[in-house]
């Protein structure tokens, strides 16, 4: 592939990346707070019609990333350094399994039980660990598209070829 195309990749690969931090702070700082307020007896039926929505929103787009991201690895620009990648993967991964283990078994007892103050407390407490990887991977792959825009498409002229 050639190197307006690993480009491309890598940008596509961004815009996943940001699509899915804006949902997950949307989820982490309107949506949580405000579930608080909703009846819990009528708390599992909602729990459940916007579970649709996560799975389409949050989760589609993770496993979109990390395919991109793995295909990046393999047609990275010039511009990003070898380790930046597989630590982005890393840290897509962390908050992959933070959901997976952590927050889904909270969801699912939301959804049967309701939105006590308990579960709701843990559900936020437990979903500062997502934000700190979601913050760390934001800043990796903005500090990666710096690079990016800073660096030349192709490789400078030698002195004899700009006379």
């Amino acid at each position: 592939m050639k190197e307006s195309g690993q480009r491309t990749l890598f940008v596509s690969l961004f815009s996943v990346v940001f699509f899915q931090t804006g949902a997950h702070i949307s989820q982490s700082f309107v949506n949580y707070p405000a579930w608080q307020f909703i009846d819990i007896h009528t708390f599992p039926a909602y729990h459940r019609a916007i579970t649709v929505g996560a799975l389409l929103f949050l989760m589609v787009p993770r496993v979109v990333e990390l395919v991109l991201a793995m295909i990046a690895l393999r047609f990275r620009p010039r511009a990003i350094h070898r380790w930046m990648l597989p630590l982005g993967i890393l840290l897509t991964l962390g908050g992959l399994l933070s959901t997976i283990f952590v927050q889904r078994p909270i969801h699912v007892q939301l959804e049967t039980i309701g939105n006590t103050p308990e579960l709701l407390s843990r559900l936020r407490t437990t979903d500062g660990i997502r934000q700190v990887l979601e913050i760390l991977r934001a800043a990796l792959y903005l500090w990666m598209l710096l690079l990016l825009v800073s660096s030349p498409t192709a490789p400078p002229k030698r002195s004899s070829e700009a006379e």
